[in-house]
C-alpha cells in the first residue's frame, strides 16, 4: 500500500497550487529557476538527491560495486564501525534504531562522539572474543564526513588506526574505508595516510547534502547492502522509485500528477500553512517500529530550514499527555501503519500512513522512500517560505569556535558556571529555576533543551534526561529536546542558534571523562566543541546556560537538580 497523508487546513490548497503552477518540482529536478538558488551552498547546487534513486537504477554496475565491497567487508570482519558526524551517519543510526542493521555481518556500530568512553565501548566490543589484538584483526572503520570541516572521523581513524598498528594487526590499510569530499579534512588526512577511498555518489559527484544522504549514496546504501547479505538493492530502490516516481524523465504532466498525489509534496503545504498560522513547533508522534526515524527528521528539517530566526522545530519522544496544554504554537504529525489513534485535542493534526512491510527489503524500501520523502518535503517548505535549505552557516560558526579553542596553547579558557551543580554551597536547582522564570517573563520560553557532553551509551544521565522531560513537558507545558554533544551539534544547532526563537539551553561539560582505555584520545576536543557551541549560542543572543560536573559520577545530582527546579515551579507529583 502507498504511503498517504490525511491533512486539511486553511490555505493547504493554495500552496499545492502554487507548486504545481511554478512547476516546483520541474525546478528541482532540472536544477533551474528559484528552487535551485535556495539549494546552493558555496557555489554548489546540492539537488544531486533528488532524482539520485533513479540515477541509481540505471546503473547496475555501480549498485553491483556497493554489493561487492559489502561482501569484501563482510568476509575480513566482524565489526563494521561507522564513524562521521551528522547526516554522515545519523542514517546508521535511524536504520540500526529500526532493527533494520540487526541481522548485519559484519555488525555496524556508529561512532559520533569525541567523549573517549565512546571509544572505550567500541574497544569492550572488539575485544569481548579473544581480546583486543584478535578483535581488532577482525575491525574495519568506515570514516564518513559529507562536510568540508568536519574533523571528528580523522581523529577517529586516527585513534584507530595508531591502535592497529600498536596490536600489528596486518595491513591496516586494509582495515579502513573514507567516504568523503575532495578537498575536505578527512580527504586530506585519508591521501596523507594512504587510506582507501570510495566515492559518496555512485556517480562520484558531490552535490548532496549529509542530510539528504539517503536513500541513493552510499551512506544508506552500503550498511543496507550488508543488512540484505550483499544482494538486493536494486529491489529496495525498485520499491521506493515505484512511489517516489522522481526522474528527469518526467514531462510536466507527469510532474503535475506527482505534485497532485504525492503525500510528501501534500505535507510540505499543508506545513506552510500551519507556519502562516503561527505553528513553528512540529511533534511527531512514530510508532514504535519507526520510532527510531525521528531524530533523522529532527535533523534534515531543522538543519536544513533554521535560519534567520524562521524554521520549523520538530520535536519526538515527547509525554503525550501534556501536549493539550502546550501553548498553541505546535501542530502533531502522527506517522502510522495502521487505522487511527487517540488525537491530541483543539490542535492541527495529520496523519501520515506508511504502508507496512513485513521482509527485510520492503522494510528497508519503506524507510528509504521515508527519507527520500521528508527530504522532497523539506525543499518544497523551503521554498514556498522563501528560505535556503542549503548550508548550515551556525553550525560552521560553532566548528570555527571549536577548533580554536582546541588548537590554541595551554589550557581552555571555561567561563564560569551558570548552574552550580556541585560544591560551594549553592542551589543548582533554584539557579535553573530563576533562569526558567525570567525567560517566561520575556514571554520567551518556547521550549527546553538539556544537552549533555558525555558519551551517549552511558546510563548515568538517563534519569537527568527524564527529570529534563518532565520539567517541560508536564510542569513548564513545553516540549524539550534532549541531545547529546557534540553528536546533535551537528543536527539541531543550526535551529537552536538561527531557527525559531524560545530556547533556553543547559549545556552540561564533565571535567574529567572516563579515560581511553586503548591508545590515546584526549578530552580537549570534546570540551572544545561544548564550550565553542557556548560562545556560538551567545554570540546569536540564544540564552545558554553552562553547568559543569566532575566527572559522570556526579550525574545524578544533575538530576536532583533538575527535580528541584521542578518542585520550585509548581511540581505537584505524588
Amino acid at each position: 500500500m502507498p504511503a498517504v497523508l490525511d491533512a486539511s487546513a486553511q490555505g493547504l490548497a493554495a500552496a499545492l497550487d502554487r507548486l504545481r503552477d511554478e512547476d516546483a518540482l520541474g525546478q528541482l529536478l532540472e536544477r533551474r529557476g528559484r528552487m535551485a538558488e535556495l539549494a546552493t551552498e558555496d557555489g554548489d547546487v546540492k539537488l544531486d538527491w533528488v532524482d539520485a534513486v533513479a540515477r541509481a537504477l540505471d546503473d547496475g554496475a555501480a549498485l553491483a560495486g556497493v554489493e561487492a565491497l559489502a561482501a569484501e567487508i563482510a568476509a575480513g570482519a566482524d565489526h563494521l564501525v561507522w564513524s562521521g558526524m551528522g547526516g554522515s551517519v545519523q542514517t546508521v543510526h535511524a536504520l540500526a534504531g529500526a532493527g533494520l542493521l540487526a541481522g548485519a555481518r559484519p555488525a555496524v556500530r556508529a561512532l559520533d562522539s569525541t567523549d573517549p568512553g565512546a571509544l572505550n565501548r567500541v574497544v569492550a566490543a572488539v575485544a569481548a572474543s579473544g581480546g583486543l589484538a584478535a578483535g581488532l584483526g577482525r575491525t574495519a572503520m568506515v570514516g564518513v564526513s559529507m562536510g568540508m570541516t568536519s574533523e571528528e572521523p580523522v581523529t577517529h581513524l586516527e585513534w584507530f588506526d595508531v591502535l592497529l598498528r600498536e596490536h600489528r594487526v596486518a595491513r591496516p590499510d586494509r582495515h579502513v574505508v573514507v567516504m568523503t569530499l575532495p578537498g575536505s579534512s578527512l580527504d586530506r588526512f585519508a591521501g596523507a595516510r594512504g587510506m582507501r577511498r570510495v566515492d559518496l555518489q555512485l556517480d562520484g559527484a558531490s552535490h548532496t547534502p549529509g542530510r539528504m544522504s539517503a536513500p541513493a549514496t552510499r551512506v544508506f546504501l552500503l550498511p543496507a547492502a550488508l543488512a540484505l547479505g550483499g544482494a538486493g538493492l536494486r529491489g529496495v530502490l525498485e520499491r521506493c522509485h515505484a512511489e517516489t516516481c522522481l526522474s528527469r524523465s518526467l514531462d510536466a504532466a507527469g510532474r503535475d500528477a506527482l505534485a497532485a498525489r504525492d503525500p510528501f509534496v501534500r505535507l510540505a503545504a499543508w506545513l506552510h500553512a500551519q507556519l502562516a498560522g503561527g505553528r513553528d513547533m512540529l511533534l511527531l508522534d512514530l510508532p514504535e517500529r519507526w520510532r527510531a526515524l525521528g531524530p533523522w527528521v529532527e535533523q534534515v528539517v531543522e538543519e536544513s530550514l533554521g535560519k534567520g530566526g524562521r524554521g520549523l522545530l520538530v520535536f519526538h519522544g515527547q509525554d503525550p499527555a501534556g501536549a493539550a496544554g502546550w501553548p498553541d504554537r505546535h501542530a502533531v504529525l502522527r506517522v502510522d501503519e495502521g487505522g487511527p489513534g487517540p488525537r491530541a485535542p483543539a490542535r492541527p493534526e495529520a496523519t501520515l500512513r506508511l504502508g507496512a512491510a513485513a521482509d527485510l527489503a520492503g522494510r528497508l524500501a519503506a524507510a528509504a522512500r521515508f527519507f527520500l520523502g521528508w527530504e522532497l518535503t523539506v525543499a518544497l517548505l523551503g521554498y514556498l517560505q522563501g528560505i535556503t535549505f542549503a548550508g548550515q552557516p551556525a553550525v560552521e560558526a560553532y566548528k570555527r569556535h571549536a577548533r580554536e579553542l582546541r588548537t590554541a596553547e595551554g589550557p581552555l579558557p571555561r567561563p564560569p558556571a551558570d548552574v552550580a551543580i556541585a560544591g560551594g554551597g549553592s542551589d543548582a536547582g533554584a539557579e535553573l529555576a530563576a533562569a526558567v522564570r525570567s525567560a517566561l517573563a520575556r514571554d520567551g520560553l518556547a521550549y527546553l533543551d538539556l544537552t549533555i557532553n558525555a558519551d551517549p551509551d552511558d546510563p548515568a544521565w538517563q534519569p537527568a534526561r527524564a527529570e529534563a522531560l518532565r520539567l517541560g513537558n508536564r510542569v513548564l507545558g513545553r516540549p524539550v529536546k534532549l541531545r547529546w554533544g557534540p553528536r546533535d551539534y551537528h543536527s539541531t544547532e543550526q535551529s537552536e542558534t538561527d531557527g525559531p526563537p524560545g530556547v533556553l539551553s543547559l549545556r552540561v561539560l564533565v571535567r574529567r571523562p572516563e579515560p581511553v582505555t586503548a591508545g590515546d584520545y584526549p578530552a580537549r576536543f570534546l570540551h572544545a566543541q561544548a564550550l565553542g557551541t557556548l560562545r556560538a549560542m551567545r554570540e546569536a543572543g540564544r540564552p545558554a546556560l553552562l553547568a559543569e560536573l566532575q566527572d559522570a559520577g556526579e550525574a545524578p545530582l544533575l538530576a536532583a537538580a533538575l527535580r528541584r527546579a521542578a518542585e520550585l515551579l509548581g511540581d505537584r507529583r505524588s
